[in-house]
């Protein structure tokens, strides 16, 4: 976590070994979203509440049987 919030890039790893999660410092302005520079203006949040909104077992498909 101390380096990404140093803006260092620090990606976790699922059990296959490939890069599951990119883990980024919370933006200064107190917004929980940190804006990438790859993406900062290409995106529209539409529903802000499905940000926070745990998926159901049919929107997680195969991984929830596993």
């Amino acid at each position: 976590m101390a380096k990404a919030a140093t803006g260092e890039d620090v990606f976790i790893a699922a059990g296959s070994g490939h890069p599951a999660v990119k883990l980024v410092a919370v933006a200064a302005n107190g917004s929980r979203l940190a804006q990438d520079a790859q993406v900062k203006g290409g995106l529209t949040i539409l529903d802000h509440e499905a940000l926070v909104k745990p998926l159901s077992p049919e929107e997680w498909g195969e991984l929830a049987r596993r």
